[in-house]
């Protein structure tokens, strides 16, 4: 079991329990609000169990119908993800709104700060370490799951805050104007899941900066090696943590074919070193083409 693997079912059991526990203070308080971070609690769970099929599918290796691997499959994930949390988030407003309009009462607002509180907590902890291990292995379906966590304790902050101004105010109506700040939230954070999400889908280019080291790369090792007079036609895009980079790099026409090949190894190494889990193809050619360019 791996290390990407192990990290979800941690993050299942977590959501599970903190699920149970802010259903029933919901169900005992009748706090639209409360049950609002229940059904989050729940998109939470869906999420982590989206993200553990696709680490788990996206760590097996390439096969005669999947040459480049799976490693889409964490990408198309996150957009799934994205879609149910934008589900829920339009759930979320519209139970908010028709407590809005046709009121409602708050019972034992005691035991759902506390509730609220400690979820908060809990799931504060489990984010970050989600993230940390999503950005070590550049996983996108972990990273993701991350964030959709975080949301969950930025609104459970909030819910605890809104009950404790109930308690204090008496005004039950910040019930479900806190429920709906908090649909609105989700409803963000699902519009950006699904963005990530499609942009390497639609083989979207490496960020800028990865595309800047690339290139800078490249050039110290031709200053280092008389023999490259100069590359071209770089592409670059992601599949899942996997890197797929491609480009021509163009040689004196006299240098040996084993020479060639020892200088496009060691130039596939540095960029590895540089850009982890990176598939380099480079396209060995003459300066003739470099010569007809300018």
């Amino acid at each position: 079991m791996g290390r990407k693997v192990r990290t979800e079912l941690i993050a299942i059991f977590s959501n599970a329990a903190i699920l149970t526990f802010k259903l029933l203070a919901g169900i005992v308080t009748g706090s639209v609000s409360i049950v609002s971070e229940a059904v989050h609690s729940a998109s939470d769970l869906v999420t982590s169990c989206v993200a553990l099929i696709a680490v788990w599918r996206s760590e097996e290796p390439p096969d005669r119908n999947h040459h480049y691997g799976h490693g889409r499959i964490e990408n198309l994930g996150g957009v799934v993800v994205g879609f149910m949390l934008f589900g829920a988030g339009v759930w979320v407003i519209s139970a908010a709104v028709r407590r809005i309009l046709h009121g409602g009462e708050i019972a034992y607002v005691g035991a759902g700060i506390g509730v609220m509180a400690a979820s908060a907590v809990i799931n504060l902890f489990v984010a970050r370490w989600l993230l940390k291990v999503g950005r070590e292995t550049d996983s996108r379906a972990i990273e993701a799951d991350g964030y959709h966590l975080l949301t969950d304790v930025w609104s459970a902050a909030g819910v605890a805050l809104g009950l404790v101004a109930v308690w204090l105010t008496g005004w039950t109506v910040l019930d479900p104007i806190i429920a709906a700040a908090i649909g609105l939230l989700i409803l963000w954070t699902a519009l950006r899941l699904m963005s990530q999400g499609f942009r390497v889908l639609l083989d979207e280019s490496l960020p800028e900066r990865e595309m800047d080291l690339l290139g800078r790369i490249i050039e110290e090792q031709s200053r280092l090696e008389p023999r490259i007079r100069g590359f071209h036609k770089l592409r670059a895009r992601k599949s899942g943590p996997h890197r797929h980079i491609d480009f021509h790099l163009q040689l004196e026409p006299e240098t040996p074919v084993r020479e060639a090949h020892l200088i496009s190894d060691t130039l596939e190494e540095k960029i590895r070193e540089n850009l982890p889990n990176s598939d380099v193809l480079i396209h060995l050619e003459d300066d003739r083409s470099l010569r007809r360019t300018r």
